[in-house]
């Protein structure tokens, strides 16, 4: 029983060895991949360009505008003579985000009356946009912040005998040291200062998000290409007939073609976890054992699918494009790139059939989190349904083909 499949197991490694172009695709491909998504795929926002107005021209909007330049999120590309200016940079797409910092800014801010700056952004990429106009309005209110704390600072060393002075120069650094242009309603605030901890990924990088998606890809594309390929070639060349009237059995077929791409599969993930958490410094958290027991039962689907799809097709190039036509769905719908809770209500309901939702937040909390079984069950029984179930249909109509 097992003989005859150890043999025909040895038999499609050489098959594969010998291939060119299948060496290249397990060995070489996947790297690249890897280390093309890990640096193209990002949502890191970085040297957002910004264009400046400063008409305060006062030590305080200078201090906003170091604030905003001098953090790694932003790049100062004009400082505009003019609203007219400031515009042109926004229609031209020279900046991505305008700041117009109007004249009485920092008095406004001293006497707390409520100090105003005007944000502008390129809305031509909502996302982008919208998360540009969120860091702009984090650095303004902390610089704000600042600034109203040292205004209150200055005000509490000044002698309580003296009066306030109407005359206040905010440009002079000095005169503000001195002066005790400061209302009483905010001689005293009240001001909450949040402790905030960011857990599993304190320092906020995209790619410790999406290499375990990447890495959920990879596997995806050894295991259900390569299966499809590997039948298929096996049919153009006419092979496939011949394994057919041999005295192995379907079962023993089946398992005779499935296991080398388990076993190439497992191998591909263990270089890409391991170039992943050298080269990338992507944290591993959890069990491994529980890591390789969930790809197991995401190869069942794999594995499935593209002895599935070798029954339907005639080509290996009709049998990539099949693959390739249900993959897109799979990832767009995956939460690899989108979180599923922002998609519309009826594709949250179909992504409940879609294996790749499942495992890429499996590996994800394992990697980041150090999610236990317990933690996985609720994502891993459903996936081993699906496994199952494409894989009985997988088996049956191969079954069908070799009677």
């Amino acid at each position: 029983m097992i003989a005859p499949v150890l043999y025909l197991i040895r038999k499609e490694f050489l098959q594969i060895f010998r291939d060119h172009a299948m060496r290249g695709i397990i060995f070489v491909v996947p790297l690249i991949q890897l280390m093309i998504f890990s640096y193209a795929v990002t949502t890191d926002l970085k040297d957002i360009r910004i264009a400046i107005l400063d008409n305060d021209k006062t030590i305080a909007s200078r201090n906003l505008i170091s604030a905003l330049v001098e953090s790694d999120y932003f790049k100062l590309v004009s400082t505009a003579p003019n609203p007219k200016h400031l515009r042109h940079n926004l229609l031209t797409s020279d900046a991505d985000v305008t700041l117009w910092i109007p004249l009485g800014f920092s008095e406004d801010l001293a006497t707390g009356n409520g100090a105003q700056v005007a944000l502008n952004v390129d809305g031509s990429n909502s996302s982008i946009a919208l998360r540009a106009l969120g860091y702009t309005e984090a650095v303004v209110r902390l610089q704000a912040m600042k600034s109203l704390e040292s205004f209150i600072q200055a005000s509490i060393t000044i002698p309580s005998n003296q009066t306030p002075s109407t005359n206040w120069d905010l440009q002079d650094e000095d005169q503000i040291a001195t002066s005790p242009r400061i209302v009483p309603q905010i001689m005293n605030p009240r001001l909450i200062e949040p402790v905030m901890r960011f857990f599993y990924n304190p320092t906020l990088e995209s790619r410790y998000y999406m290499i375990p998606g990447i890495l959920v890809l990879l596997i995806t594309l050894i295991s259900a290409f390569l299966t499809g390929m590997a039948v298929v070639k096996e049919k153009e060349l006419g092979t496939l007939e011949q394994l057919m009237v041999s005295p192995l059995t379907p079962a023993q077929l089946i398992a005779g073609k499935t296991i080398p791409f388990v076993v190439l599969a497992y191998f591909e993930l263990a270089v890409a976890t391991t170039f992943a958490i050298l080269w990338f410094k992507l944290p591993l958290v959890g069990s491994i054992p529980l890591l390789a027991l969930c790809a197991l039962v995401y190869l069942l689907v794999t594995l499935g699918v593209g002895l599935l799809v070798s029954t339907i097709s005639n080509t290996q190039q009709q049998a990539m494009f099949t693959v390739w036509f249900f993959l897109i769905f799979g990832i767009l719908m995956s939460g690899f790139f989108f979180p599923i809770e922002n998609m519309p209500v009826i594709i949250q309901k179909i992504t409940v059939i879609n294996p790749l939702r499942y495992f890429i937040e499996i590996i994800r909390g394992i990697f980041l989190r150090g999610a236990t079984f317990d933690d996985v069950l609720p994502n891993l029984l459903p996936m081993l349904v699906i496994g199952l179930v494409i894989f009985s249909a997988a088996i049956m109509r191969f079954r069908k083909r070799t009677k």
